[in-house]
């Protein structure tokens, strides 16, 4: 009898153990499963908002645009920026209806472009009231984006559905309708020209070349892992780690150097920085280049330079250098865009800058004119005139006309704040 009492006791100790494991375990399953669900909102919400914000600037540029080409070539970048947008959108766990403005407001963005579209191919030129509505759909999605940046930082889903409604306030009076730093982006999509032909260089004579570019002596710095593909480089490192500089393996050209101090206090205006960088890269080689965009953040101000000569502007030839705005230190290098891109180009224009001029929305006043070398999405290059005109709303817009077709090859956006200069 005691032996059937003490084996009855451990039974039930058994299941208490069993069950109370399998009670874990289900809270660790569903803990991940939250965890999960969680994730997937926070990236569908990330999605959400930089389509919306691809819809406004895109809508921005639409505006301005002159040419057939360049107007259906927006219209197709905002019909793929809708669609992705009601795909991030029926992710979310949104319960009642207060989704349906905004969601009735990407579709009609998307059926007002397709329209668009459709009636540039006939040969049909935009309306001034067609123009109105992309100003006020412009508008619209730039408080929808405002109301997203409240949402996306931190996700409690249980709660998404209200902040949703919060942002969809200002959606019930939109019209109902019947009814796309610049010049980087294909940087590593190429073979490097600056490097063509030139022999691969030993280890030792890259750290030779890094130790040069940085002021210091060879033992002074230690050679790390390499880096293979498209640029391979020797890397190397300094400062007990806190420098990091790689040199090409072909031809010793330095492609990037990063100083990770920190810059406690800004001392320096932006135009010195811009004298400290210039000097810089003609104290390293690196003569011709002209600064265009920069960006101030966490006490440092970088600065893109492009390779300038015979009045042309040479976008693809990147080079940005980064300034500690506490003692004008080079921080940062990177000269990745030259490398890949640079070599002695033979372009000429082939009509007129005021010919080219009138494929200019006459909705802009041009400021200023040159011409531009940029990439195109095909990964060739185009010589073209870049004007820098004023449009409405103090919007500063850049537009690039072929210079040899007169066609718009492209539109941005000049952003001005108190941190740099950079586009859209």
């Amino acid at each position: 009898m005691k032996r059937k009492k003490i084996f009855m006791i451990v039974a039930v100790i058994a299941v208490i153990v069993t069950l109370g494991g399998t009670t874990a375990a289900g809270f660790v399953k569903a803990n991940k499963y939250k965890t999960n669900l969680e994730y997937n909102y926070k990236r569908a919400m990330s999605d959400l908002s930089s389509c919306v914000s691809n819809i406004q600037t895109t809508l921005n540029k639409a505006v301005y645009a002159n040419t057939p080409t360049q107007q259906n070539g927006l219209a197709a970048k905002l019909m793929r920026e809708t669609s992705m947008a009601k795909a991030a959108l029926a992710v979310l766990p949104i319960k009642d209806n207060s989704v349906d403005n905004i969601t009735k407001f990407i579709t009609q963005v998307g059926d007002f472009s397709m329209s668009m579209s459709n009636k540039i191919s006939s040969g049909q030129k935009i309306t001034a009231e067609e123009y109105n509505i992309m100003k006020g759909l412009e508008e619209y999605a730039k408080t929808l984006q405002a109301g997203f940046q409240d949402i996306k930082g931190d996700i409690d889903y249980e709660k998404l559905s209200e902040k949703f409604t919060k942002s969809a306030e200002d959606f019930t009076n939109f019209p109902s309708l019947i009814y796309d730093g610049p010049f980087s982006d294909h940087i590593g999509q190429k073979k490097p020209r600056l490097t063509q032909g030139k022999g691969t260089i030993p280890q030792g004579n890259a750290q030779n070349i890094a130790a040069d570019f940085l002021n210091t002596t060879q033992d002074s710095i230690t050679h790390t892992q390499d880096t293979a593909g498209g640029l391979p480089t020797y890397n190397f490192t300094g400062n007990d780690g806190r420098i990091r500089i790689s040199v090409t393996k072909e031809g010793g050209f330095v492609s990037t150097m990063d100083n990770s101090r920190s810059v406690t206090e800004e001392k320096l205006k932006h135009e010195e920085a811009f004298t400290i960088a210039q000097n810089f890269l003609k104290s390293r080689g690196l003569m011709n280049m002209k600064e265009s965009y920069y960006i101030i953040s966490d006490g440092i101000c970088t600065i893109n330079f492009a390779y300038y000569k015979n009045d042309i502007i040479f976008y693809p030839d990147l080079i940005k250098v980064s300034v500690a705005l506490d003692d004008g230190e080079i921080v940062r290098f990177n000269a990745t865009g030259y490398i890949m891109n640079h070599y002695e180009r033979n372009v000429t224009a082939k009509i007129s800058a005021d010919a080219a001029q009138l494929s200019v929305s006459p909705k802009l006043k041009v400021k200023k004119r040159e011409l531009a070398l940029i990439p195109t999405p095909g990964l060739s290059e185009v010589l073209c005139y870049e004007f820098l005109c004023d449009g409405s709303s103090n919007d500063r817009v850049l537009v690039y006309i072929n210079a040899t077709t007169g066609y718009e090859e492209q539109i941005l956006i000049l952003e001005s704040t108190d941190n740099g200069v950079l586009t859209q």
